[in-house]
């Protein structure tokens, strides 16, 4: 008998394929003997995540859709060869179904697989972005994480959406705090800030937590800081800590960010939608300072539930160092301070829902 194939098309960031990597192991738990394929961008953060499963995927040439005219040309090239590609994959795998995990990397495959296979959608962030937009008219449904998502599409298309959150891997869901202190070699009796500095873009958290190091010497006996700054920057960090005396462990990537989030009291992050998942999964409370060259503000749209709750504090990233870090430290050193603040935002953060988005996309596909 013939395994059954799904293609899960995206990529360019964590962002789109970390959400993937929760469906397939939910479509495998559901069908053992499934075929999952991604086919993902050819940037190397793709085959750093997807060169660490257990799954085989195809890089694309595809681009992002051009922000200036000169570019369109090279872009059009770019699309065109992944077209062919597409339909190559499409015929040789016969897929049962295709997700669409978002963003530019997702376009060739969604474009093809509307003649040969069913598809869908994962749009995560509160808002859609331009290429989702040009997608949603290709498939079958669409998986969004907030209600309001449903607004940013056209009539004809919201009857096709199916709100269900963001996929969050199954290892981030009941960490075993001691553990994960352990495995990463922090302090049992401190509290741990858990900094997010590594993804694409966010260097002025790195540069925020630089400015206020030395005013984090007033929690240096009670706190611990866990950096993953993005390679490069780590021992600029690590510098950084050491001449303000403060325990830290710095890391320019992490692959077990399940771990991270166990050991963290509180985080320092993006509003990007899957760290908003992984928030509420973990129920760890946060400091969000979303990517400020979002048109749309989708970041910050990201966490408004966070924030209306009680679990979060989202402050403004200014693209100025000296200002970043005056507005991190009015946020944060009061939490530090007072640990019945931070206990309050921990239990809002635990009273978040729960997503079983994966659970639900890997259904749908398997029905096909």
């Amino acid at each position: 008998m013939t395994r059954a194939t799904y293609i899960l098309a995206g990529g360019g960031t964590g962002g789109h394929l970390y959400p993937g990597l929760a469906v397939a192991e939910e479509v495998v738990k559901l069908e053992s003997d499934a075929r999952i394929v991604f086919a993902c961008s050819d940037r190397g953060i793709d085959g750093h995540i997807l060169g660490a499963s257990e799954y085989p995927y195809a890089p694309q040439p595809v681009r992002p859709l051009p922000a200036r005219p000169r570019e369109g040309l090279a872009f059009l090239r770019a699309y065109i060869r992944s077209l062919s590609a597409a339909r190559e994959m499409l015929q040789d795998l016969r897929p049962v179904a295709v997700l669409g995990l978002g963003g530019f990397a997702a376009g060739p495959v969604l474009a093809m697989a509307g003649r040969r296979s069913p598809s869908a959608l994962l749009n995560p962030d509160a808002v859609v972005g331009r290429a989702n937009k040009h997608l949603a008219g290709k498939v079958r449904a669409i998986f969004t994480q907030f209600p309001s998502t449903r607004e940013e599409l056209p009539t004809k298309l919201q009857g096709l959406v199916h709100c269900v959150g963001c996929p969050v891997r199954s290892s981030f869901i009941g960490i075993d705090r001691q553990d994960a202190i352990e495995r990463l070699g922090l302090t049992r009796e401190r509290k741990t800030v858990l900094v997010l500095g590594g993804s694409s873009g966010a260097a002025s958290i790195n540069d925020a937590m630089a400015v206020i190091a030395n005013q984090l010497g007033l929690f240096a006996d009670t706190w611990q800081t866990l950096h993953i700054t993005g390679r490069g920057s780590e021992a600029r960090m690590r510098e950084i800590y050491s001449r303000a005396k403060l325990k830290a462990t710095v890391l320019g990537y992490c692959t077990e960010m399940d771990l991270a989030y166990g050991a963290a009291d509180l985080v320092l992050c993006r509003g990007g939608a899957s760290t908003v998942a992984e928030l509420a999964a973990t129920g760890t409370p946060a400091i969000i300072m979303p990517y400020p060259h979002h048109r749309d503000d989708q970041q910050k749209l990201n966490a408004e539930a966070s924030v209306a709750v009680g679990a979060a504090i989202c402050i403004e990233d200014t693209c100025n160092a000296q200002a970043n870090s005056l507005a991190l430290k009015t946020a944060l050193l009061p939490i530090m301070s007072d640990l019945d603040l931070l206990e309050r935002m921990t239990c809002s953060a635990a009273a978040l829902p729960k997503s079983t988005a994966g659970l639900e996309v890997a259904k749908w596909l398997l029905r096909q």
